[in-house]
């Protein structure tokens, strides 16, 4: 899987310590700081450059000097730069996020991964700047195919900073590219377009994606109106038949009522969750999760559909049917609790734990403090290896 790298540079509004130096170094360090906010690099190293040359004590300076750098794409300048920063100021999270940039950009993929780690257990100035780091570490996760680690990573920047616009552009491609859930990544290319710069280079591309995705999914969609015979009025009927079988525990005449209901009218979406819930009732799991599944098909953003045929499908050891209907309920909504707790559940019967401890540590990041399951909860989840 090939992402294209959305990482903004974090040219954040330093705190510039400058130490002993001339007012010469000062005004250098003005200049240079001035080109680099309008994006004029060379001009923006030139001036930084002769700042460092009097101003020899400010990490911030070597810091933006190797951000400069970077965006020129120099990288062996850049490198020099971020670690003279960090000889001035050990554990600068931003120069250790700037290393990991320069060591994803070179496909060192372990490395890269290592300092975006050491960056967020650094200091960071911002959520902007955690942001950025969390996108780094998921990028560097999808690039080892660990695609559970680096959907987390990308919603833990989404929960960071919820206009970092490059979190919604490596989400959509996430989506689309390991998920294949094209819907959600279209809305996320979306999100990630009304975000962004429109001068930023991603700004294209995410316009070029948004209309194929759109294009692709309006021809799939009138495919399947086209090969559909629908007959509302005759499923409406039947649909009154069922629930009122329903209603008099009469679940095989409700059952045989649901299902008449989505053969004349196969969008019927409350004919497919009430005959889900009658063989649910009837003790009929197997048949009961396919048509929770039909119907959170017919209804993508019925979240109960998803929850229960997850849950089935889930009991019935069927993992990775309850995997797919998870993977698109946390795309488009991330952040209920549920989906995180049965991925765990999940990915600990598989006995891949890490990714059980990730998305444990992630379900109670959503849980309320002072939810009385937290305690027993958290003590599983710590019991669990991280690597």
């Amino acid at each position: 899987m090939t992402f294209n790298l959305s990482l903004n540079l974090l040219l954040l509004p330093l705190a510039l310590v400058c130490g002993c130096g001339s007012d010469s170094g000062r005004a250098d360090l003005r200049q240079g700081m001035a080109a680099l906010r309008q994006k004029d690099y060379s001009a923006a190293i030139a001036g930084l450059t002769r700042a460092a040359r009097r101003i020899s004590d400010s990490a911030d300076l070597y810091y933006h000097l190797g951000s400069a750098h970077l965006a020129k794409g120099e990288m062996e300048p850049a490198e020099t730069a971020f670690y003279a920063a960090l000889e001035l100021k050990p554990g600068y999270g931003e120069a250790l996020a700037g290393l990991g940039q320069i060591a994803y950009y070179q496909k060192e993929i372990p490395k890269a991964k290592n300092l975006f780690e050491q960056a967020l257990a650094a200091t960071l100035s911002s959520d902007e700047a955690a942001a950025c780091a969390l996108n780094g570490l998921a990028l560097s996760e999808a690039e080892l195919h660990n695609n559970d680690m680096a959907r987390l990573h990308l919603l833990r920047a989404q929960r960071a900073c919820r206009k970092y616009a490059p979190t919604f552009y490596n989400l959509a491609s996430l989506y689309r590219d390991a998920y294949n859930l094209r819907e959600e990544a279209l809305d996320n290319f979306e999100l990630y377009r009304h975000l962004a710069d429109k001068n930023n280079r991603y700004h294209e591309k995410a316009e070029n994606n948004i209309k194929r995705l759109r294009l692709n999914i309006e021809r799939t969609q009138a495919e399947k109106l086209d090969s559909m015979r629908r007959d509302p009025s005759a499923a409406a009927r039947l649909l009154h038949t069922g629930i009122n079988a329903q209603s008099s525990r009469q679940y095989a005449r409700a059952a045989k009522a649901y299902s008449d209901a989505l053969t004349a009218d196969p969008l019927a979406f409350n004919a497919a969750w009430g005959l889900a819930t009658v063989r649910n009732l009837q003790g009929q799991r197997e048949e009961a999760l396919e048509s929770y599944k039909r119907a959170a098909d017919i209804n993508p953003g019925h979240h109960e559909s998803h929850r229960q045929a997850a849950a089935l499908a889930i009991q019935l050891n069927r993992y990775e049917e309850a995997e797919k209907v998870l993977d698109r309920m946390i795309a488009r909504s991330p952040f209920t609790p549920f989906s995180a707790e049965m991925m765990a559940r999940i990915r600990h019967a598989q006995s891949r734990l890490p990714e059980a401890r990730a998305y444990g540590e992630f379900y109670l990041s959503l849980l309320p403090p002072d939810d009385e399951s937290r305690p027993a909860y958290e003590q599983w989840v710590k019991s669990l290896p991280q690597q």
